[in-house]
């Protein structure tokens, strides 16, 4: 890939009223084309009227009592309504949290580091960061969600690959695909001990992606990889793909 190529990644996309629609909530792949296999692993969804239902049926307490109904049955009935609200609050509960808005993510191990001739070879203007910069963490969702996609691809070296372009309503958006391929300018993770869990990030979307944190988040539609903690990033939609960039 030419070095013009590469730098169009940093150049912000400025958003006007005409593309306040690019950002929606699954743009994990290109739409223009069939979806991969792989690609459909990065988002699943569930319906939503039957997780609704289920949902409401599960956290609907017994509001009274028969008065046929014997003291045994009765206590039945409010302990099996507990025990079903206890676990309707755990079904939907978030990832741990260290303290409240911040997700508990575990650093990662640095399985490949790129060179300078790496990058002289790959034609990429970039630098290549230190160790104790080139960081990434990930959530326990996050890794055991990459550990069952390479058991299932039967693929210990698949990887989530993370590309930073410019785009979606804030100037810059995420992109994930599933990649077994490694290019020379390439940074390789991996939870420490969750493992197959790769992440990639190429050497141009480091610098704007380090410290952050990568999860697997469930919602009522649907699951996917999400970045939940970019301090390099401000103003994001509420869909977690575009962001603006701390100046």
């Amino acid at each position: 890939m030419s070095t013009a190529a590469r730098l169009r990644v940093l150049r912000p996309f400025l958003a006007t009223s005409s593309t306040q629609c690019i950002c929606r909530r699954t743009p994990l792949s290109d739409t223009s084309h069939s979806t991969p296999s792989r690609s459909r692993l990065l988002y699943t969804t569930r319906p939503l009227r039957a997780s609704l239902a289920t949902s409401a049926s599960a956290s609907l307490p017994s509001t009274s009592t028969s008065s046929s109904q014997s003291p045994s049955a009765a206590a039945f009935s409010a302990a099996s309504s507990t025990a079903a609200q206890k676990l309707s609050g755990e079904a939907s509960a978030p990832a741990r949290r260290v303290s409240p808005g911040l997700l508990l993510g575990t650093p990662c191990e640095i399985l490949r580091l790129p060179t300078e001739e790496d990058l002289e070879a790959a034609e990429v203007n970039a630098e290549v960061l230190p160790p104790a910069e080139a960081r990434l963490l990930l959530t326990e969702s996050a890794a055991e969600q990459l550990r069952r996609i390479a058991i299932r691809e039967n693929d210990p070296n698949v990887a989530l690959r993370i590309t930073i372009e410019s785009g979606g309503c804030h100037g810059y958006q995420y992109k994930m695909d599933l990649t077994s391929e490694l290019q020379l300018d390439d940074y390789l993770f991996s939870h420490p001990t969750l493992k197959p869990s790769n992440v990639i990030v190429d050497a141009i979307s480091l610098p704007l992606l380090k410290n952050s944190t990568l999860d697997y988040a469930t919602e009522l539609i649907g699951s996917s990889f999400r970045i939940s903690e970019n301090p390099q990033a401000k103003n994001g939609c509420g869909c977690g793909v575009s962001w603006e960039l701390k100046l």
